[in-house]
């Protein structure tokens, strides 16, 4: 069974799978509009043994005022589908309408002409209508030398309307007594009997034109967020901008707002409320802003003997982490890098997860964090045994900026002993002898340590190399894990097949099957495999490759021995044949019979089903020399043909005569056979699956 999902543009996100003979395509309707859903689905398939897949949506939204929170869905399903569904939301926070009370402390000086003065006022309207919906309640002062309350918190509470709050206020026009306005505000205002509320957020949004006119300080404003907008030409200058700092909160670059019109103050809204929502958020225990509003769980998923974790990258400012599942998908624990430090924001942490199967009482879980002080990292992560906590037992880092190093990551178990001997790390972006990604090998022993690198061919600098990788199923049998490695912009795409060696992979691979050669419209190919599945039941796996809009499987063929054999009737050339002595006519030679026989012997036991192969062959008579001394009837040298060969052995028969007065009697004739394999039409399955090459011919 194929699984594969799907994006519906109007209303619904759809996973389903399709038979193997592609005719029927079965969905599943999950939850989530054309808004709330994202551009792509992550799918994670338990190993062979077990009965389980995944479909998780990082793009899950909802508004929480006039703000977007990011998480996850997820669906877990039997092996068949059938069977009963485990729906969960990891990460899912709702809307935490955190309190905001906010003043507007807006300038009343006589440097305001009355056009800019009602541009404030439309600004504050503006504002208020925006967030009416919201848990924010407001309040305006307005100061110059003395200070007037035009409406408090209670006021707001009444009557919401900004034209009935703001329809009676008078322009002061006097001086610009900054620093006494924010002391009344703080005395006269942010009270419980003018309407505030205790367990709100304070904000004061000053605004004003011009330097304040007297002295003081703030000390009493400290537990305020405040937000400082100096509009007009009189903060040209750099001092007259740094005057502002002083009635700011910190870091002043973050809450001071340089405008040269009062007329840009109608584009400042969005800025304004980035700034609001910033506070509102933070966690003062690890000064993050977001902790999980963004999280984006789902974005990466994997299992395990039953266990699930999913990445979640825009947690704690998307310094990123993972959350372990429990079985029923209903609550999860989350996974980071503690301590947190300002070095680990943006390092987008469990962009990829891979379990690495082990036969210790714990499992192991690589976590990528492809953006990790740019250069990118891999956490190495080992689960708890009952009642425990998850312990960091490695970090991993890559060395080249930029290259996303972590972007990707396969675990490895080479010989199917349940325990991972590689870990593979992709780095789609890295750059170097005009190849265009690189896949670093790391061998586990006590630690993982690098041995070796994957490339592909040159040519393609911006090719992504390694932006997926997939274990495979052995294809080749010889026991051995084999790899497969997507470079989606090399061309249309691409994708190459590793084959397993004793103790790694082979540096070399063995197959580069072209996105063209599957379709010649064809986009992307290559960004995203899967090869542990065998969608014809003929017992091989075979590989499904991602594609934009597409998805494309590549037959697995089985792996055979193509044994030859060649006998001659005579065994020895009589001399009567070749002596100019000899007088008869060439009619009257016997010639030689050549016997040759085919026969195929399969490498890949676990194969079931009908085994042929087509050959084309070339008989070559003294194929090095100039001038042969053997002719096929017809009077050439060479002679060429197809045939069909199972694992019975066939034969078939060929006569050649020799020329008159051969020179050289005395060396043998030297009788070539060179074969190779006939493509053909195929059956039904091979017309709709392209052909992964996997035989081996040896004479």
């Amino acid at each position: 069974m194929l699984r594969v999902s799907w994006h519906m543009l109007e209303d619904t996100l759809g996973t389903g799978s399709c038979k193997s003979e592609m005719g029927l395509l079965w969905e599943l309707q999950v939850r989530g509009t054309a808004q709330e859903v994202s551009i792509s689905v992550i799918q994670a398939v338990a190993p062979a043994n077990n009965s389980a897949c995944m479909a998780c949506d990082p793009g899950l939204s909802r508004t929480c005022d006039q703000n977007t929170y990011l998480s996850g869905q997820c669906y877990l399903f039997p092996q068949s589908l059938e069977g009963p569904m485990l729906q969960g939301y990891p990460a899912y926070q709702e809307c935490m309408k955190g309190n905001v009370d906010l003043v507007f402390l807006f300038d009343g000086s006589m440097s305001l002409e009355k056009n800019d003065f009602e541009k404030i006022l439309d600004f504050m309207k503006d504002v208020m209508r925006k967030l009416s919906n919201t848990s924010y309640q407001f309040a305006a002062v307005q100061f110059s030398t003395s200070y007037k309350t035009e409406f408090t918190f209670l006021d707001y509470v009444k009557q919401k309307d900004p034209d009935a709050l703001l329809r009676n206020v008078k322009h002061m026009c006097l001086l610009t007594n900054t620093f006494g306005a924010i002391n009344y505000v703080v005395t006269n205002v942010f009270k419980e009997e003018s309407g505030a509320r205790p367990d709100a957020n304070k904000v004061l949004v000053i605004i004003t034109d011009g330097d304040a006119s007297d002295n003081g300080n703030i000390d009493a404003a400290q537990d305020i967020t405040r937000y400082i907008i100096g509009v007009g030409k009189h903060f040209t200058s750099k001092n007259a901008q740094e005057s502002l700092h002083i009635f700011a909160s910190k870091p002043t670059k973050e809450f001071v707002k340089i405008l040269d019109t009062f007329e840009k103050l109608k584009g400042l809204f969005d800025d304004l409320q980035r700034r609001i929502y910033t506070i509102e958020g933070t966690n003062l225990r690890d000064l993050t802003s977001f902790d999980m509003e963004l999280s984006s769980s789902g974005i990466s998923a994997d299992l395990s003997k039953g266990h699930a974790v999913v990445g979640a990258v825009g947690a704690k400012d998307w310094a990123g982490g993972f959350l372990d599942l429990n079985e029923d998908l209903q609550d999860a624990t989350f996974v980071g890098n503690e301590p947190l430090t300002s070095d680990m924001r943006a390092g987008y942490l469990g962009y990829t997860v891979a379990w690495m199967p082990s036969h210790r009482s714990s499992l192991l879980l690589a976590v990528g964090a492809p953006r990790y002080q740019h250069v990118g990292q891999v956490l190495l992560f080992q689960a708890p045994k009952a009642g425990g906590n998850w312990s960091q037992i490695q970090k991993i880092e890559g060395t080249q900026i930029g290259s996303y190093f972590g972007g990707e990551l396969c675990s490895i178990d080479l010989d199917h002993d349940g325990e991972t001997e590689l870990l593979l790390i992709g780095a789609p972006l890295f750059y170097g002898e005009q190849r265009g990604g690189r896949v670093f090998i790391y061998q586990g022993r006590q630690v993982f340590n690098m041995v070796s690198e994957l490339q592909g061919d040159p040519g393609y600098p911006l090719g992504r190399f390694g932006a997926a990788i997939t274990a495979l199923t052995d294809i080749n049998g010889d026991g051995l894990t084999d790899v497969a490695v997507g470079a989606p912009l090399e061309e249309q795409g691409a994708v190459y097949i590793f084959n397993g060696q004793p103790g790694g992979l082979s540096p070399h691979p063995s197959q580069r099957i072209q996105g063209t050669q599957v379709s010649p419209g064809i986009q992307w190919f290559g960004r995203s495999i899967h090869g542990v599945k065998d969608l014809g039941g003929d017992r091989l796996a075979d590989v499904v490759v991602g594609a934009e809009g597409r998805v494309i499987v590549l037959s697995s063929r089985p792996v055979v021995d193509v044994v030859t054999e060649m006998s001659f009737s005579p065994d020895e050339i009589p001399v009567q044949e070749v002596e100019c002595s000899f007088s008869a006519s060439q009619e009257q030679k016997e010639g030689v019979t050549l016997k040759v026989c085919f026969q195929i012997q399969p490498l890949t036991s676990q194969f079931q089903g009908h085994l042929h192969v087509n050959l084309s062959y070339t008989l070559q008579l003294d194929g090095h020399r100039s001038r042969s001394r053997g002719l096929f009837s017809g009077g050439s040298h060479e002679l060429s043909g197809n045939t069909s060969v199972t694992p019975d052995k066939s034969c078939m028969d060929f006569s050649f005569h020799f020329p008159v007065c051969i020179q050289d009697l005395i060396s043998p004739i030297n009788v070539s056979l060179n074969f190779s394999l006939l493509e053909e039409e195929g059956t039904l399955r091979d017309r709709k699956m392209f052909k992964l090459e996997c035989y081996k011919i040896r004479g």
